[in-house]
């Protein structure tokens, strides 16, 4: 248990009175379907409003010393993980820092999705091949990333918007063949989709050049509607929000400006996930990437706008 005090961690009142009304469930949804979600936990100034509020709110302070108290518990709870050359002993809550971190070490086989054998009764086992990963829960490692950006351990990431969507990608011989990817995340620097981790070995990790359509009419509709009103407009899309099909909301890219990565997910779905950066994206004639950007820009405006987020805060 951390010996810092929560004056040395808050040394300072509240600068905003809306900090009054938030928590630390706090998200605010863009469509009532659940399709665009803003959490604040992916805005470095909602995150700043938030510390504030746990400084502001004796309840709120309460809830984080609660959640903090359960984390720190995790690590009574031992866990043997046995590799070719020794066992090492570690805690639950070392692994959930080290997976929270991305900071797995014990050697290149035990990564975040990689089975090891693991024992959580002594050194001598017995052992059980698992992934390291299906120790975890969902709802302490989502407490462990709050608390963790509310003591600065964690860095806090630029604005972004949480997606439940699916577009169209093509790839093959004269973009012949199409997929359904994930549209994640829309960021201020780019987009991050998902695929299946076997659709992506077999078929596009083999392609030089793709296209994913993201519908371009829905985007600008979007623009300059208040929060209320883009609630309503988004809601009426149920899992095919900026679906398209298409040719003049085709955007073409190249495999090799994607930025790969595996992860984990509480469902086992083994995705494999994709960042593109917008500058690296090349749109159709008439077709302008930049009003993805602008759409993500417009959203944030909104968002700041609803908690009355003062101009001056910085990134931490």
């Amino acid at each position: 248990m951390s010996n810092i005090s929560f004056s040395e961690f808050l040394p300072f009142s509240p600068k905003n009175l809306s900090a009054e009304k938030f928590s630390l469930e706090d998200e605010v949804y863009l469509s009532d379907n659940g399709n665009v979600v803003f959490h604040w936990a992916d805005f470095y100034e909602t995150c700043e409003l938030i510390k504030n509020s746990v400084y502001a709110r004796p309840e709120v302070k309460a809830d984080f010393s609660l959640r903090e108290k359960s984390l720190n518990k995790l690590k009574l709870i031992s866990v043997w993980i046995k590799s070719l050359k020794k066992v090492h002993q570690t805690t639950m809550y070392d692994l959930y820092e080290q997976a929270v971190q991305s900071r797995f070490n014990f050697s290149n086989s035990l990564g975040l999705n990689g089975d090891a054998q693991v024992s959580f009764i002594s050194s001598t086992g017995p052992f059980k091949k698992m992934a390291i990963t299906d120790c975890f829960n969902k709802e302490i490692y989502k407490d462990f990333v709050l608390i963790s950006l509310l003591r600065d351990k964690l860095p806090r990431r630029d604005y972004r918007l949480r997606l439940k969507s699916k577009v169209l990608f093509q790839y093959g011989n004269d973009f012949s063949k199409s997929s359904l990817m994930g549209l994640e995340q829309l960021t201020m620097n780019g987009m991050l989709f998902s695929v299946d981790s076997e659709e992506y070995s077999n078929f596009i990790s083999k392609q030089t050049d793709l296209k994913v359509l993201i519908d371009s009419s829905t985007l600008k509709s979007s623009l300059g509607k208040n929060l209320t009103e883009l609630n309503q407009f988004l809601s009426q899309f149920a899992f095919n929000l900026f679906y398209s099909s298409r040719y003049e909301d085709s955007i073409l890219c190249q495999l090799k400006d994607f930025s790969v990565q595996t992860s984990f997910d509480f469902y086992q779905n083994r995705k494999i996930y994709l960042f593109i950066s917008y500058d690296k994206l090349s749109g159709q004639p008439g077709f302008d990437v930049g009003m993805i950007k602008d759409f993500v820009v417009h959203t944030k405006e909104l968002i700041r706008q609803t908690y009355n987020l003062d101009q001056d805060l910085k990134l931490a």
